[in-house]
């Protein structure tokens, strides 16, 4: 949970390598500095995640009309 809370935090704040020497003296000063890994994973996942929403945010013409034709299928054969 710690570990997630402070990848989320680290995320927003882009994750620069200023931030990056930060959080290593903030984990070293609460004995947290076991927990790097685990923040490095969490915070992997959080950049995954939004390079997925980003991809699947794209919407081409195709995609759309493909979408639209599905429904009407659907549509008209389920009646």
């Amino acid at each position: 949970m710690i570990a997630t809370d402070y990848a989320k935090a680290l995320y927003q704040l882009g994750g620069d390598a200023k931030h990056l020497t930060g959080l290593r003296e903030v984990l070293k000063r609460r004995g947290h500095e076991t927990l790097l890994p685990q923040i490095y994973a969490e915070y992997k996942k959080l950049v995954l995640g939004a390079e997925r929403l980003a991809e699947h945010k794209k919407i081409t013409p195709e995609r759309e009309r493909t979408r639209m034709l599905l429904e009407l299928y659907n549509t008209l054969t389920h009646v």
